[in-house]
Formats: structure tokens, C-alpha cells, sequence
């Protein structure tokens, strides 16, 4: 190992340790030491889930698939980038006191909070999903790999996303005002409660503008298969979700400059 990787391997072991050790702090704080504890990390975006399912579970059945195997799969999609958004907003100015330890960057902030969301609601959905395809409410995927790469897709979205609203929150109090409406508006283009094969052509190639949809369906496609027609341009949702997070990376950089002037 030469001279140059070393400070580099031993900076991105502190940066792991502390975004690690921030993360204990989130959940301890959050949750507490008692009672249930951090099992409502998974408790908690599960009984959303589930509720949605119970909702909407007597609506008819599609031929393919049922409402409730349909919410099963694609609810827990948008609990990514919406208690995402909702964790990081003005994080970094709330646990400023924080940032007089040394080893504590901005940045390790946010990343410990948008682990803790995505680690969350990952987890819901494995435990969940597990227990639907047990009960006969779901099925295994008809193509594991495309089932993986667009589940992957989302979680690359959401992080952009949560990131840039993030900074964008940082800047400015308007967007910490107008975050929970910026995530009702998005509802229609989560890909999640209507999908694209639903509506009609000149609109779905609208949509599928919004990578995140793009993202959605391909998830779908490996999901269903057959049972299911699904759209998207998987190539044009990888370099749209990759300019996005550069994007964010530069808007986060802006904000961290803004908030060490201050």
C-alpha cells in the first residue's frame, strides 16, 4: 500500500465510523431505549404499507394481479425519497452543535439520516414482501435481475432527490415551508398509483420524462412479467438519476459553503 492510499483508506474509515456512530445517535434518539425501540424501524413504514393494502383491498380485481399485490410491491417505493425528505429537511442546521466535534462533517448529517430512512424502509419491504409471497398475496419476481436493478434504480433516485432538497432547504425557508406540498405534487409521478399501461399514450410518454417513473417500471417489468405491460427507457433513467446526483452533489457543496459563512 503506497503513501497516497493510506490517509485516503484511514479518512473513509472516520467518515464510516462517524456516519455510523451519528446513526446510533438518530435512533436512540428517535425511538429511545425502551419499549419497542428500534424495532419501529421496521414497525413504522410497515403499518403504513399495510394500511394502504387494507384501503384499498376491496377495490375489483385486475385480471393479472390484484390492488392489494399491486400496493404491496409499489407503495414501499416512495417511502425512499418522501420520509426521506422529510428526515434531512434543515438537518444539518438542527444538529449544527454537533459540527464543533472535528470528525463531523456536514455531510455525514445527512448521509446518517438518509441511511437511516433507506435502511428502514428497505427493510419493511424485505420482511413484508417475504411474509405477503408466504400468504399467497404476492408472487416471487418474474425476473429477479430486473427486479434488483430497478429496486436499486429507485433507491438511486430517492437518494438524489433527498439530497437536493436537502440543500435546497439550507438556502432557503421556503422550500422547508413547501417540502410536504412538493411531495403531494409528485404523487402522480411516483409510477406508484397509476400505472403507465392505464393511460393513455401522448401522456405516458410525458411521464416517462420523470426518471423516477422510468425507474417505477422497469421495477414493475421484472416484478410481473407478463402479467403486467410495462414502459420505460432504462438507459435514459440511468444517465438522468447519475446527472441528478452530480447535481445534488454541487447544490450540497453550495449549501455546506453557505452554512460554514454563516
Amino acid at each position: 500500500m503506497n503513501d497516497k492510499s493510506t490517509p485516503l483508506l484511514t479518512k473513509a474509515r472516520i467518515q464510516f465510523r462517524v456516519i455510523w456512530a451519528l446513526t446510533m445517535r438518530e435512533i436512540i434518539t428517535r425511538f429511545g431505549r425502551e419499549g419497542l425501540g428500534a424495532f419501529w424501524l421496521v414497525a413504522e413504514p410497515a403499518m403504513f404499507i399495510i394500511g394502504v393494502m387494507i384501503i384499498f383491498s376491496h377495490i375489483e380485481k385486475n385480471p393479472g394481479y390484484s390492488i392489494a399485490e399491486y400496493l404491496a410491491v409499489s407503495y414501499p417505493t416512495l417511502l425512499f425519497w418522501r420520509n426521506g425528505t422529510s428526515r434531512v429537511t434543515k438537518a444539518i442546521e438542527i444538529n449544527r452543535a454537533l459540527l464543533h466535534h472535528e470528525p463531523i462533517k456536514p455531510i455525514d448529517i445527512l448521509y446518517s439520516r438518509i441511511l437511516l430512512e433507506f435502511s428502514s424502509s428497505a427493510a419493511a419491504f424485505i420482511v413484508l414482501y417475504t411474509a405477503f409471497v408466504a400468504a399467497g398475496i404476492c408472487s416471487w419476481p418474474a425476473d429477479s435481475l430486473k427486479f434488483i436493478l430497478g429496486y436499486l434504480l429507485i433507491i438511486l433516485f430517492s437518494f438524489a432527490f433527498v439530497l437536493t432538497m436537502a440543500a435546497l432547504a439550507e438556502l432557503s425557508d421556503t422550500i422547508e415551508r413547501v417540502s410536504h406540498i412538493i411531495l403531494y405534487l409528485m404523487l402522480p409521478f411516483s409510477g406508484v398509483f397509476l400505472p403507465l399501461y392505464s393511460i393513455p399514450n401522448r401522456y405516458r410518454e410525458i411521464l416517462l420524462k420523470f426518471p423516477l417513473i422510468d425507474a417505477v417500471e422497469y421495477f414493475h417489468a421484472g416484478y410481473y412479467g407478463a402479467r403486467m405491460p410495462t414502459y420505460y427507457h432504462a438507459w435514459y433513467a440511468i444517465i438522468s438519476i447519475l446527472g441528478l446526483t452530480l447535481f445534488a452533489y454541487a447544490l450540497t457543496n453550495v449549501s455546506i459553503r453557505k452554512l460554514q459563512l454563516t
